[in-house]
Order: C-alpha cells, then sequence, then structure tokens
C-alpha cells in the first residue's frame, strides 16, 4: 500500500477530508478490491483505539513532574 493511500485513509478516519474528498475516497476504495480490505483491517483497529485506556505508571509521573518542576520550565 503507498504511504499516500495509507495517509488517505487516516485522514478518512479522523474526518479531515472535505465532503467532495471524501466521496472521492469512498468511490476509490469501494472500486479496488484490495485497497478495501486494507481500509477494513485499518478501520477495524482504529475502531479499537477508543476502547483502550492508558494509565502511565507512578514512575513515570513522577519523573514527568519531576522536569515540571525543574528551574526554568514554564507551563504556558
Amino acid at each position: 500500500m503507498s504511504l499516500l493511500i495509507s495517509e488517505n485513509m487516516l485522514r478518512y478516519l479522523y474526518n479531515e477530508m472535505s465532503s467532495e474528498e471524501s466521496a472521492h475516497f469512498l468511490f476509490f476504495i469501494e472500486n479496488n478490491p484490495a485497497m478495501m480490505e486494507q481500509f477494513a483491517q485499518m478501520k477495524e483497529g482504529f475502531d479499537m483505539l477508543n476502547n483502550i485506556k492508558f494509565s502511565p505508571s507512578h514512575s513515570a509521573m513522577d519523573r514527568i513532574m519531576s522536569y515540571a518542576s525543574l528551574e526554568g520550565f514554564s507551563m504556558q
């Protein structure tokens, strides 16, 4: 799969295309079975992202907070 097609798949999934671009993208995908299969796999993975819960470890949070408290660091 080309990088351009992969990027377009992601742009479509993240709703970053205009209506016209989306229509062209869907037409292309629907008329290319191999691309449709790859898009279906990418969409399945994309849909799973909403179910993942991330929780950083306490040591990671301690390192972040330690770094944030360094002199010269500004949180603006």
